[in-house]
């Protein structure tokens, strides 16, 4: 099976995430996840300023929709991407390592595919984080009947930037001393504690209306 990119339809990518190999993989189903989270945002942003009685939004509404269909292509890029670099972290792992100059040739190769890989998750989680906060706001100012629709959202965008977040962790855990590693990683978890506030704040808004 041939790796999927950004136009592959869902059921291909499930395809190909169910298969016995190791790339596409977690990464790339969290970009995917974050993806569909911004795709629930376009729809309920374009439902609410369809109505009118949401006129006085209607221009934050038709923005959040403009925007979240750029999140979600780019997402499906990132899907794309995660598979990539994950597939060179494995190449760089799988180089020759027996004499001291191969084992740094190795090493050198691995850091660097290993932190290419992180970017990529980095660029989820921002990504994501942003979506949630979209999402957040159709939450309280977008069409009621929708509401349970921009709270999965919010949902999935939090659970893509756990995912993110801990496989930038992962994959920085071996590169020591290395400060543009530590402001990533520091970085991503200052984001996802945003993420995980905004789903805290739409379960109890969820609570108290149910």
């Amino acid at each position: 099976m041939s790796r999927p990119d950004g136009t592959t339809p869902i059921a291909q990518w499930t395809d190909a995430l169910a298969a016995r190999s190791a790339t596409p993989a977690g990464g790339s189903a969290a970009a995917i996840a974050a993806a569909l989270a911004a795709s629930l945002v376009a729809m309920v942003a374009g439902l609410t300023a369809s109505r009118s009685s949401y006129a006085e939004t209607r221009p934050e509404s038709e923005a959040a929709a403009e925007r979240a269909e750029a999140l979600r292509r780019r997402l499906l890029e990132l899907a794309e991407e995660d598979a990539e670099t994950f597939a060179e972290v494995l190449e760089a792992l799988a180089l020759p390592r027996t004499s001291e100059v191969e084992i740094a040739r190795r090493n050198a190769a691995r850091d660097d595919a290993l932190k290419a890989a992180a970017a990529v998750q980095y660029e989820l989680v921002l990504l994501a984080g942003e979506t949630a906060d979209l999402a957040e706001g159709l939450v309280v100012h977008g069409l009621r009947s929708a509401v349970g629709d921009a709270a999965t959202s919010v949902f999935l965008a939090a659970a893509a930037a756990r995912a993110g977040y801990w496989a930038i962790r992962s994959n920085l855990r071996r590169l020591y001393e290395d400060a543009e590693a530590e402001r990533m990683a520091e970085a991503a978890l200052e984001r996802l504690e945003l993420v995980e506030g905004a789903e805290t704040r739409v379960r109890l808004r969820l609570a108290e209306q149910m």
